[in-house]
């Protein structure tokens, strides 16, 4: 890569898996062309952080890009240029935030849009597909593109000990600013399942929602609609508890 005093695109990939960092992420990374990025590795074993926010807060503020791609170490590029795309979109549009799969409210309805594909089968998600970047209610955490003019003033909330629903944060903050929240029309493949969800998610959805509870009636994630209303979200969270204990989802 060309040295130069600021690098467009900064990766943040926070890791305790070095074989699927190689093996997947660095590997797809070394087939991009048209594109030049600064890598940054931070070791979630190594500095034992007790949250996402903690750990990529500390790899973005080593960054010198333009523009921070929070990333997660089982994802692949699949196209050559697929960075230099990610790039191109970051200059044609303003935002607060994007990523490559969002969710949003449509008359009362959720939506989910992403091009992206998960599992080791590369099974295409049932998601409304794109064309070009749409603006959502919030993104989903495998990759998290922010302007490093909006990081250096706004960064991930320490919502409790948990590395859940950190874009979901990002995203309301965003918002809240009046700042576009978009999906990018990215055809990455996530090798894992995606399948994130344990019993920890619905305590940090508390935290969550009661950090925000002034400022929204309802919360929207990929995992259902949440009430700001502190009863009505208690009961969900436990009807939703027992519902994992029982069926895992």
């Amino acid at each position: 890569m060309k040295e130069r005093e600021l690098e467009m695109i900064s990766l943040i990939c926070v890791s305790n898996d070095h074989d699927k960092l190689n093996t997947i992420l660095k590997a797809s990374l070394s087939r991009q062309k048209n594109v030049e990025y600064e890598l940054i590795i931070v070791d979630s074993k190594k500095y034992k952080f007790n949250s996402a926010a903690e750990a990529l807060n500390y790899g973005g503020k080593q960054a010198k890009g333009d523009y921070l791609f929070f990333i997660h170490h089982d994802i692949s590029f699949q196209d050559d240029f697929e960075l230099a795309e990610l790039e191109s979109y970051c200059k044609k549009f303003s935002f607060g935030v994007a990523g490559v799969a969002g969710v949003k409210n449509i008359e009362g309805k959720v939506a989910t849009f992403s091009n992206i594909f998960h599992g080791e089968q590369k099974t295409k998600a049932a998601n409304k597909s794109i064309s070009t970047p749409v603006e959502v209610d919030v993104i989903d955490e495998c990759l998290i593109i922010v302007p490093n003019k909006v990081f250096s003033k706004n960064q991930f909330s320490v919502i409790g000990p948990t590395w859940h629903l950190y874009g979901t944060d990002f995203a309301l903050q965003m918002k809240l600013l009046d700042l576009p929240v978009l999906v990018f029309p990215s055809e990455l493949w996530h090798v894992s399942d995606g399948k994130s969800l344990n019993l920890n998610y619905f305590d940090a959805i508390q935290w969550l929602v009661q950090r925000y509870s002034k400022n929204y009636s309802v919360i929207y994630t990929f995992f259902g609609v949440w009430p700001s209303n502190p009863i009505l979200l208690k009961m969900k969270c436990f009807y939703r508890k027992l519902r994992f204990y029982i069926k895992g989802v």
